[in-house]
């Protein structure tokens, strides 16, 4: 079946680009068959800690309110269940401690250029869209930072892999201000970390790379297989209720 009407009608961004990568089922799910999605309690939990941060940084909230507003908001947001209810017990506590012990600063930042900079651009002849959480100057020079719910990575490959995302966003960066970032920073909020990774243009082009192949494999795909991981198919996956690999399938 050729796809090629529907891809050429989408902005690229990399969870995109990654879902494919991730499982090509939940990619052609999602984005040719327009599957409906549904959440996931994680992700709620992520998206209420990095709506609270971006409240902060746009002195929108007090710092010192940030742990009440997560806690008169949880219910709210965080609106379907975790797997297991020691799992939900142990994030509602992670985020209340994260916000206690959050100075106001991230790390050695200095002054804040951007805040959820959503940007529409293009990149080797696609037009791609992205969102970087945050963009600060500190004396070393820019920095690109973007909040995660992560907890420790699994194996450095991962890491590795999301670094991809904060390459692409560097891209961007450089277009915008005409220099590249010296530092790529995960604010880890739920192990309460900053990891921090010394930019380098060369990762950032085999990132760029990946990025583009990928786009060319996805329009050259005549099969959209599942890769079954049991604990995503079940609880993480936003179209788990139209796969059969998924526990939540509704056929």
């Amino acid at each position: 079946m050729d796809n090629s009407f529907l891809l050429d009608a989408m902005d690229w961004s990399y969870s995109r680009v990654n879902s494919f990568d991730q499982c090509p089922r939940m990619f052609y799910l999602t984005y040719l068959q327009c599957a409906e999605r549904i959440d996931n309690a994680f992700a709620q939990w992520g998206t209420l800690v990095h709506s609270l941060l971006e409240r902060y940084y746009r002195e929108q909230v007090e710092l010192w309110d940030l742990t009440s507003l997560y806690e008169k908001e949880y219910s709210k947001t965080v609106k379907e269940r975790f797997p297991f209810p020691r799992l939900e017990d142990s994030y509602y506590e992670r985020g209340i401690e994260y916000l206690n012990n959050f100075n106001g600063q991230i790390g050695d930042e200095g002054e804040i250029l951007a805040i959820e900079d959503r940007y529409v651009s293009t990149l080797g002849g696609r037009p791609v869209v992205g969102v970087i959480d945050l963009i600060p100057r500190t004396k070393s020079g820019l920095i690109v930072c973007d909040h995660k719910s992560r907890g420790q990575w699994k194996s450095k490959m991962e890491r590795r892999k999301y670094l991809r995302q904060l390459n692409l966003y560097a891209v961007r960066v450089h277009e915008v201000y005409g220099e590249w970032p010296q530092e790529l920073w995960f604010n880890k909020f739920r192990e309460g970390v900053l990891d921090r990774e010394p930019f380098d243009t060369a990762a950032a082009q085999e990132d760029v790379d990946w990025f583009l192949s990928s786009i060319d494999s996805i329009y050259k795909a005549k099969r959209f297989p599942a890769t079954p991981d049991r604990f995503f198919c079940n609880y993480l996956c936003s179209v788990r209720e139209h796969c059969e690999h998924s526990a939540a399938f509704a056929e």
